[in-house]
């Protein structure tokens, strides 16, 4: 641990430099930057579960989490940590302020030893993969159950991890409970010293976002003077979006209609100068969708559901970069054919499953993509698979938080 803390403490400056030269980085922002480096006044917060989630993704999972947990037992208070702006708007959105919230602190050891002592949490709960060695060893050090749940381990993090395969070993060996997506992350896991009996495999916790309905945006469809198929591109990553207006130029623009939504919303300028550049025709979205003009690019948080749920078509982004793609299961929730590019290794199983189920499509190329979109019609059979796959992977939140309650006698 000393030649890591070593290195911190060298990378602190440039961390700190990075985090204020983000575009999300405000006024408001300047005022929190207090609890990256330690616990804020929590009032109320008595020995919590505490539930670290980085971002958007991972905070719907925790508000699952939270959700099943008071089902099952009462009187528990809850701690929820994020690292990024959008996580801790997404958590604001779902709580207000109903459960405690803080950013969690960089991972320097004075920072999360003080952090540990002051919060003495009942047991941390990480969403995914989120390992930060100084975090873990200090809850082990105070007796603090550890979990890590949705877990994800590719054979690309296997690979970075096992460069420093020692001291990463001593880390893993420290998690108390690890519920993988797969059968591969629960092997990948294992080899990284995770207890053979701490640790087993159910279906992404993310599929139960989709039990019931949550509450979605609706917005208003201006007339069209032509009959247009919405492609909706979704958490798209640097470069993908030229790639898709290339694509998009290629077809008859009187028959589609293309909505552009960056995973990362300050990107919109640059990408209106890709959309100007190539003299497209294009609206930035103010709540209504025009669809007499060429492109809608979506320049705030919290829309890809509801276009989603007035598109025809689904392109999933951060998969034509080595990203490994984002969530498909929102495009799936609507029972949209999806096309993404081939670096889907985040959601490695769920992409092969929609592969074999024929509503994910990879494409190689501009001219690939253009002609199956040329190619498009509507495919009834598509929803109702859709359908049927959310349904058969149900019940993974429950199940974990029965794990959870046993291991911590609740």
């Amino acid at each position: 641990m000393i030649f890591y803390n070593l290195l911190l403490y060298c990378l602190f400056p440039f961390a700190l430099l990075r985090l204020f030269s983000k575009k999300e980085f405000n006024t408001a922002e300047l005022k929190r930057i207090k609890e990256r480096f330690g616990p804020k006044d929590l009032k109320n917060c008595i020995q919590p579960i505490w539930i670290h989630a980085v971002s958007v993704g991972e905070v719907k999972v925790a508000a699952l989490l939270i959700k099943e947990l008071k089902s099952n037992a009462s009187g528990l208070n809850f701690l929820v940590t994020t690292t990024t702006v959008a996580g801790s708007r997404e958590f604001n959105k779902l709580f207000g302020p109903d459960v405690a919230h803080q950013y969690l602190p960089f991972d320097i050891n004075g920072f999360t030893k003080k952090f540990v002592d002051k919060i003495n949490p009942k047991c941390l709960i990480l969403v995914e993969t989120e390992i930060w060695p100084n975090l873990i060893n200090n809850c082990f050090k105070n007796r603090i159950p550890i979990f890590l749940l949705n877990g994800r381990m590719s054979d690309r993090s296997l690979h970075k991890y096992e460069k420093l395969k020692n001291f990463f070993k001593k880390i893993f060996s420290k998690l108390d409970l690890v519920i993988s997506q797969s059968q591969k992350d629960l092997e990948n896991f294992k080899k990284l010293g995770v207890k053979p009996n701490s640790i087993s495999v159910d279906y992404s916790l993310k599929f139960s976002n989709f039990q019931n309905e949550n509450h979605i945006e609706t917005i208003e469809i201006l007339p069209s003077r032509f009959e247009k198929k919405v492609i909706v591109c979704a958490s798209t990553h640097p470069t993908e979006e030229a790639f898709l207006v290339e694509t998009f130029l290629k077809l008859d623009s009187k028959k589609f209609h293309m909505v552009l939504i960056p995973r990362h919303t300050h990107r919109s300028s640059e990408i209106s100068e890709i959309l100007s550049n190539k003299k497209v025709n294009y609206e930035i979205f103010t709540g209504s969708l025009n669809l007499d003009v060429e492109v809608t690019l979506v320049d705030r948080m919290g829309f890809v559901e509801t276009f989603f749920s007035v598109g025809d078509i689904a392109f999933v982004g951060g998969t034509l970069i080595p990203h490994g793609g984002q969530n498909f299961l929102e495009a799936v929730k609507f029972g949209l054919p999806i096309y993404s590019g081939s670096s889907t290794y985040n959601f490695e199983e769920i992409s092969e499953d929609l592969q074999s189920l024929r509503i994910l499509n990879i494409i190689e190329s501009i001219e690939d993509l253009a002609l199956k979109w040329e190619e498009f019609s509507n495919n009834s059979q598509i929803k109702e698979l859709s359908h049927n796959y959310l349904l058969s992977r149900q019940g993974a939140v429950e199940r974990s938080v029965e794990k959870l309650t046993t291991f911590l006698k609740v």
